[in-house]
């Protein structure tokens, strides 16, 4: 009786937090335009500098409550950097290939290509 009781309230619970998730969660904005505007905030946040941004993945949210992320080589002064990166998150290098240097006081205002995950691609001013 009280494994039924259990398994009921288990039951009742999580359905309650699905339904509540989805009414608090709202839908992501299409991956593109997270991807231009994860280039735009590693651009403006963190490398001023950054020439291109070319993504390998499309993005997701790794775990409950995480924030978007997605797989990019960003090219640093002709340099490529493996890193990972959202549209409100600070960026984590990986693969090994170090952290870009630092961008000269004031930093250059370069024109950023972007290469979107589906291979279209576009240049920001």
């Amino acid at each position: 009786m009280a494994s039924a009781l259990l398994g009921v309230v288990l039951i009742v619970g999580l359905s309650a937090c699905s339904l509540i998730g989805d009414r608090l969660m709202k839908p992501d904005p299409p991956v593109k335009e997270l991807q231009r505007d994860s280039a735009l905030y590693f651009r403006d946040e963190y490398q001023p500098n950054v020439e291109k941004v070319q993504f390998t993945r499309e993005g997701d949210r790794p775990g409950l409550g995480a924030p978007w992320r997605v797989n990019a080589i960003a090219t640093v002064e002709g340099s490529d950097y493996y890193v990972i990166i959202g549209p409100d998150t600070g960026p984590s290098f990986v693969g090994g290939t170090g952290v870009p240097p630092e961008a000269p006081t004031p930093a250059p205002h370069l024109p950023l290509t972007v290469i979107h995950s589906d291979g279209t691609s576009e240049v920001i001013q």
